[in-house]
């Protein structure tokens, strides 16, 4: 991060709880500072968490990106598959044969993880994380322990099934920015990771000023930039909002001496949540849309919530726009994902497809010797049921 942006970043960690009116517009002047300068790719990812009574999760994500077509594939890696991070071009890092058969979402050809479950039903998210992003510095005498941050999601997927597993091996692997893998992507990869199992737990992981953070995810969502504590701070702003679900057909009445003022609609519970895409307002959103759903009495049934959750992040191509006419980056949902941790079903759309489709992990042969890839759709088109009356 340089060091203009954070003193923008320290600034704003000092004045989000302040509640006076005229704070609060300058704190919006500097969010949108904030994100345009961050945003520089669109990518607009979105991440949650649900859970049914009986605490069976259910995760969900979009991925956005503005830059260019991912070509994402759906990636099946059986157990005990050699892997090799390279920190540099010609530079080997850390090697490994993965303990665990994992699905994997990657970018055209690449082997490089940006989201995934395994069969042990942990799931692991990638999220832009621009300008706030910055790994530990390479060590020759620590290459045998060190892996390219592109590589660790894959890393993870391979050989974890609960998440205080990775809380306790991080810290005794150093992470480093693979230049390479900018160049082959074309694009830089400052990334954060959300890491959830089977049981629930969750947690964030980040690496600042070259230093790795872990949050325990209390939010159970993540966005982009700024850093998770941020934006758990920021929440603060919108205490306001009722995030318990109102009683069916109560609305909130507002009293003034005799004049008694009905709200139009309802949803007045939620008046002056943010409605914009940029990260801190899609934080919001998510957060409330998730800590306001009725019990779910089922992971079928948080599937479903999921869904319908994701859809209010999609963004269509050309609504949100970075750059200028000539590095002009249209964002737009090129996928979304919901993984049921418990039952280990893996689901999928895309922007050209709207169908949804699952991958049950319990039923692949994990033992099998090769990866197999295929892209996420096998037609470009929706596929549309037609009727007959």
């Amino acid at each position: 991060m340089t060091l203009e942006n954070r003193q923008t970043y320290l600034f704003l960690r000092t004045i989000v709880i302040i509640k006076d009116e005229s704070m609060q517009i300058l704190l919006r002047f500097f969010l949108l500072f904030l994100c345009i300068n961050f945003g520089q790719y669109s990518s607009a990812c979105t991440s949650f968490v649900l859970k049914t009574i009986n605490e069976k999760p259910v995760y969900g994500r979009t991925m956005e990106w503005g830059a260019f077509d991912l070509k994402s594939q759906l990636t099946v890696v059986p157990r005990d598959q050699p892997f090799t991070s390279f920190l540099t071009k010609d530079s080997k890092g850390m090697r490994w044969n993965n303990k665990y058969g994992f699905v994997a979402i990657t970018s055209g050809t690449l082997p490089y993880a940006t989201d995934g479950m395994n069969e042990r039903g942990l799931s692991v998210g990638v999220l832009y994380f621009p300008e706030f992003a910055q790994y530990q510095d390479r060590e020759l005498s620590l290459d045998n322990h060190s892996i390219s941050n592109v590589d660790l999601a894959g890393y993870i997927l391979g050989n974890f099934d609960d998440v205080n597993k990775v809380k306790n091996k991080l810290p005794s692997i150093r992470v480093v920015y693979n230049k390479h893998a900018e160049k082959e992507l074309d694009a830089p990869v400052p990334l954060h990771l959300v890491v959830t199992d089977q049981r629930g737990e969750s947690i964030i992981i980040e690496y600042i000023e070259k230093e790795l953070v872990i949050h325990d995810n209390v939010a159970r969502v993540l966005t982009n930039a700024p850093s998770y504590d941020w934006h758990v701070l920021n929440l603060r702003n919108y205490t306001t909002l009722n995030l318990k679900a109102l009683q069916s057909g109560r609305r909130i009445t507002y009293h003034y001496e005799k004049l008694n003022l009905d709200p139009l609609s309802g949803g007045s519970n939620m008046f002056g949540i943010p409605g914009d895409f940029m990260s801190p307002s899609r934080f919001v959103r998510a957060f409330a849309m998730t800590h306001t759903v009725t019990q779910l009495t089922s992971a079928k049934e948080a599937v479903k919530y999921a869904i319908h959750t994701l859809d209010n992040f999609d963004i269509p191509k050309g609504l949100v726009r970075e750059g200028d006419i000539n590095h002009l980056y249209v964002s737009t949902t090129q996928w979304s994902v919901v993984a049921d941790l418990s039952n280990r079903h893996y689901y999928y759309w895309t922007e050209h497809n709207r169908r949804l489709r699952m991958l049950d992990l319990k039923t692949i042969n994990w033992s099998e010797s090769k990866i197999h890839q295929q892209p996420l759709d096998t037609k470009r088109e929706e596929d549309i049921e037609q009727l007959t009356i």
